[in-house]
């Protein structure tokens, strides 16, 4: 009973309260006078208003998958407010930049596959791979491009008395590639008239024509060299040219004069060949013993029709170095074997 009736008292002072609140209501309705808002009042409402379109516009590009849109907004959501709205006018643009997302998306989107490459690290487009190719360059490529780039005229000398002159017409209008690579004082139509001096030779043929060894040939003290990319691959090495009479004038103070040099090359040519021959009779030599052999043990297996075996004899030396011949005793074969 006693809890009823606190119920019941506690309803009526409800129902008391809420008839009080109703009457100061009804006395409130006349119409309050509106107060004029000020110009700073109108300038804060409407940059609130342009920061809540902002936030709409990107919400609604990024549901729709428009991120163009979304990334030419100027509105940063990350951004504390009182940093945007206390800054000046004039660092706006500045702060904006500052905290704008760093992936381009609109750049993304205008990509054309078609026109890609997979190069099984990413899908770049061509002016990506230029770009990566001439930010990811090595000393050593920069130093080749800069040697391979067209050498500028210099302007003639003043003093053309003691300006350095061609070896062989005395012109001054020198080759500036091989002055600066060979130290070589030669002009371009003496070079094309004379290439059997001043021709390039390449490693390769200053070995097997002129017979100098690779120390010779690294030692840059002896010989001046332009390096250049192997043409046949880029993961050869790199190819190194040189004058050519340069290297003949090494190559007959080497051997004693030209003669001597066709002389050493007579003499390795004979070499050469003889391993040739010596080579071809070695083998021609193993091969007929081996088909003899066979005709012998085809032939005594076909009268005896049973299968020989051969009882050799102890070997005998034959003249040759290495060399000792032994002989079956039933049927006479003789065969050359090489002793170890």
């Amino acid at each position: 009973m006693e809890r009823h009736r606190q119920l019941a008292e506690n309803r009526a002072h409800a129902l008391e309260k809420i008839r009080l609140r109703q009457q100061a209501l009804k006395g409130q309705n006349q119409p309050v006078p509106q107060k004029e808002l000020t110009p700073e009042q109108r300038e804060l409402i409407e940059k609130n208003r342009q920061k809540a379109l902002e936030r709409r516009r990107i919400r609604e590009g990024m549901e729709k998958g428009n991120y163009r849109i979304a990334d030419q907004a100027t509105y940063a959501p990350d951004a504390p407010s009182g940093v945007i709205e206390g800054a000046k006018k004039g660092d706006r643009n500045h702060i904006q930049e500052r905290i704008r997302p760093s992936v381009k998306k609109a750049d993304y989107i205008e990509y054309d596959f078609s026109t890609m490459q997979d190069t099984y690290g990413g899908f770049l487009s061509d002016a990506d791979r230029k770009e990566a190719r001439e930010s990811d360059k090595t000393l050593e490529q920069w130093q080749e491009e800069k040697q391979s780039r067209p050498l500028v005229e210099p302007a003639p000398p003043l003093d053309i008395a003691n300006a350095p002159k061609c070896f062989e017409c005395g012109s001054i209008e020198l080759n500036r590639n091989l002055l600066q690579t060979f130290g070589c004082r030669v002009c371009k139509s003496c070079e094309n008239k004379y290439p059997e001096k001043y021709s390039l030779l390449t490693k390769t043929e200053c070995k097997e024509d002129y017979f100098l060894t690779e120390p010779e040939l690294a030692d840059e003290t002896l010989f001046k060299r332009l390096v250049k990319a192997n043409p046949h691959s880029g993961t050869y090495s790199k190819m190194q040219l040189f004058l050519r009479y340069q290297i003949e004038e090494y190559a007959f103070k080497k051997w004693g004069s030209a003669e001597n040099l066709d002389k050493e090359w007579l003499r390795r040519e004979e070499m050469r060949v003889k391993r040739r021959d010596k080579k071809f009779n070695t083998r021609l030599r193993e091969m007929r013993k081996k088909m003899r052999a066979e005709e012998f043990t085809r032939k005594l297996r076909g009268e005896r029709n049973e299968r020989h075996e051969h009882h050799w004899s102890r070997g005998e030396p034959t003249g040759e170095p290495g060399m000792v011949r032994r002989r079956c005793k039933d049927c006479g074969l003789e065969i050359e074997e090489i002793q170890m």
